[in-house]
Formats: C-alpha cells, structure tokens, sequence
C-alpha cells in the first residue's frame, strides 16, 4: 500500500547567487546529459530505530529543510547564460510512505530508493525526494534522493549523521551551529580572498599543464564496444590488508598508497614515463568547510615522475605530488577553463585531462591481522576472495573523461571501479588494469619486513 504525506516547511533566508565553484563544476554534466541527468540522484537509506513514530521522522525532515539552504534551493539559467541558485523561502515536500512486510521492508526500501532516483531533477524543483517504509504500523526505513547540485559525499555523511543524531535526542532542544551554506560559499569565492585562492590553483594548475602528455592513450584502438563507456568494480581484501600494511610500514596514508600503486600502473599501461591523473578533492579541510552545506568537490592534476623510481621512491614521489594536488583543488571554472586553452596555445598540441581519480580511504580498523611473517599463502588466500563485476555500460560520459578509477573502503574490503572509453581501454583491458593494481600491492606486500 502507498500513501502521500505532505509537509511543508519554512526556512529564515532567502537569495539569489551565481553557483559556487563546486555546483559549477557539476553544472557541466547537469548541461550535457539534460534532460536525462539522473545519474547525479544520490540515495541513502536510513533504519529508523524502534521508538521514533512516522510524525517524528517527518518533523525530521522538516526542520532538514528548514536549516538547510542547499535543500530548498532552485537553479535557474540568466538571460546571459550563466547559471544561478535561488534559495526558496519555504515550500511542501511530498514524503512517499510504503507498506510492506517486515521480511519485505528492506527490499521495498531498495525499491523505492531506486525509484525515486530514477527520475531527473527539474532546475525548479526542490532537490530532495523522500520515501519511508513501514511495517507493522511503524517506520523501519527513510529514503532520500538529493540531486547532486545541493551535495556531494561529505556534505551528505554529515546530513545523515544529523538525522540519526536527531532521532537520539528526541524531546531535547538542540541548537544547531552556524554553518556555512552555498550562498555564502558563492559570496565567499567572490571575494578578493576567494579569487587569490583560485588564482595560486590556477597557477599549479598551469605548471602541471605545461609538460602534460597530449594523449595518454596515443596508438589505442581497440573494437569499441556497446555501449561505449564499460565500468568494472572489484571488491578485494587482499588489497585492503596489503594498503592497510604498506602505510603503515611507509608512514603514509591508504590514499597515497593506492595513488602510487594506480600511477606505476597506469605508466605501465600508457607508456609513459609521467603518471598523470585529475584526482579529485572534497575540499573539506577547515573546520568550516568541513560542516558547510552543498558540493565543495573539485579536481586538480597530479603529475608524478616515475623515472627511476623503486616503490618506496615512488610513493615519496607520489606523496609530495599528491599533497600539492589537493592543495590546488579550489577554483573558478570560467577562469580554469580560459587557462587552460592558453596553455594549449602556448604548447601547441592539445592536452589531456582524461583520466579522472577519486580516492577515499581511511585506515582499515576491522581488517584481520597480518601473521607474522606474513607469506604468500596468507595474501594468496584472500585474494583468492576477490570478486569483480561487469557494471551496466553508458553511452556518454563526463565531456573529455575515458579513464575514471574510483576507490573507498568497505567494512572488509578496497572496492575499486575503472570506467573507460571502450575506443581506447576495453573492458577486458580495464578488468586487467584493477587485477594489475592488486598484484603490486601484494608483491610489495611480501617485502614488508617483519
């Protein structure tokens, strides 16, 4: 059985500003894939504890939209073609309620989820969906979709963390802390500050660009396949438990292990002697922008040489790289972009920014310990466990990008996914890439000393 319910909230602020950086580096895909862009739908599903009553979880949702900016926010395109946000005074969100059986009510939220993601935001509507599922006359799941313009990763963990905190404080006041919403990240990236740190971006981003390769994937061809972009996920322990020792061994973190064992692959794969890659960045490291509201995603290239290099010189490499990429992740598109073009002008050939990487790897807590010493039979055996998967191909993907390696942490496991244009890496040659990134990491596991 479904149901409707409506709630409607009211916030304190309302405005109108062109998009933050972050919104406009996303702007490009909402442009190229409309109508059909719902891709960028980001779901959740959250279990209700026992003694929160339907009312509760929808006064929750509420007060959401009502402290939050980016959730009542629209978008609009001026007669100049620039795109810009409206932050609404209030308005109603229809909440979905579904019945289900209790054996059912996780599969029914799963449903629902994927239902609601499957539509495209309208620039007009509210970016938010919402679903709950009930069982035995109580909620046992919330689902939200958000268009991705009103958030990115972090901004949601710290949005679910809210809600979960809210059901564990019911009947108390809270306060709820200043925060910086996307209105003011626009102001902010507007002024002589902001546009002095896209200017020190801009600059990085030039003296990377300037020796870039023009084709990473120079002499590729093989039979595209259909449809063209193929995306492969592995999900490894072996991998998991050889980062996990390999950063602590080399006192650096999981992220810049994988960068470094991903670099020495992908040199192996193009041939050449510079590892380059856009590696993206939450851009959450002050304390306010780790709590502000919307997206803060963008990228920054990172270059590293491997001439010569050993694994222990190549990971220094790559952490020195790696530590100035993500220092280079905050800038003005418009301005980027102009940049950029000059560079190729000044270069003469073209330049490629086609190979895209996001890494979130925190250190692994639940992971088996390494015997000690810990041989071949050990890691042998978990690899053993590695499981890959074929994922749904795509026609079109992100303007320039035919290389997009993505890695995070499972309780248990890495989960890695390599998506490419199948006119320059198959889907074959990518599943051998992520096996070739696992091998590494287990020969260089062997060495550890113990």
């Amino acid at each position: 059985m479904t149901m409707h319910h409506s709630i409607r909230f009211s916030g304190q602020r309302t405005g109108d500003a062109p998009l933050t950086w972050g919104q406009r580096w996303l702007w490009e895909e909402v442009e190229k894939f409309a109508p059909r862009h719902e891709h960028l739908n980001l779901s959740e599903i959250v279990d209700v504890p026992d003694d929160v009553s339907l009312p509760e979880v929808l006064t929750t949702l509420q007060k959401l939209l009502e402290q939050r900016e980016s959730l009542r926010t629209t978008y609009s395109v001026d007669p100049s073609g620039e795109p810009r946000q409206h932050v609404q005074s209030g308005g109603t969100l229809d909440v979905v309620e579904r019945t289900a059986r209790a054996e059912e009510a996780r599969s029914t939220a799963h449903a629902l989820a994927a239902g609601l993601r499957s539509v495209p935001f309208s620039l007009d509507d509210f970016p938010i969906r919402a679903g709950v599922v009930t069982s035995e006359l109580r909620p046992r799941h919330l689902v939200i979709v958000i268009f991705h313009l009103a958030t990115d990763g972090w901004d949601l963990r710290n949005l679910l963390a809210e809600i979960r905190q809210s059901w564990a404080a019911l009947g108390e006041e809270r306060t709820v802390a200043a925060r910086i919403h996307p209105l003011d990240q626009s102001e902010r990236e507007r002024s002589p500050e902001g546009q002095a740190v896209s200017e020190r971006s801009i600059k990085y981003w030039k003296k990377q660009l300037i020796n870039a390769p023009a084709d990473i994937f120079s002499g590729r061809s093989p039979i595209p396949e259909s449809p063209r972009f193929q995306e492969i996920y592995a999900e490894s322990e072996a991998l998991a438990v050889a980062i996990r020792d390999l950063s602590l061994h080399l006192k650096v973190s999981p992220t810049v292990i994988f960068l470094t064992l991903s670099s020495i692959c992908l040199e192996k794969l193009s041939g050449e002697s510079r590892s380059f890659f856009l590696l993206g960045c939450h851009n959450r490291f002050s304390p306010s922008d780790r709590t502000a509201t919307g997206p803060h995603y963008q990228d920054a290239p990172l270059t590293v040489d491997l001439t010569g290099a050993d694994f222990r010189e190549a990971v220094r490499r790559t952490w020195r790289a790696s530590v100035s990429a993500y220092s280079a992740a905050k800038w003005n598109p418009p301005l980027l972009e102009a940049a950029v073009e000059d560079i190729v002008r000044e270069r003469g050939q073209g330049v490629d920014l086609s190979c895209n990487a996001i890494v979130i790897l925190e250190p692994h807590t639940g992971l088996p310990p390494s015997p000690s010493p810990a041989g071949a039979e050990f890691i042998e055996a978990l690899r053993s466990r590695t499981r890959k998967l074929k994922m749904p191909g795509t026609a079109q993907d992100r303007t320039g990008r035919r290389f997009f390696l993505r890695a995070q942490n499972t309780s248990h496991a890495v989960l890695t996914s390599l998506r490419t244009d199948t006119t320059v890496l198959s889907s074959e040659e990518s599943a051998r890439f992520l096996d070739d990134v696992e091998e590494l990491a287990v020969r260089e596991f062997l060495t550890i000393p113990r």
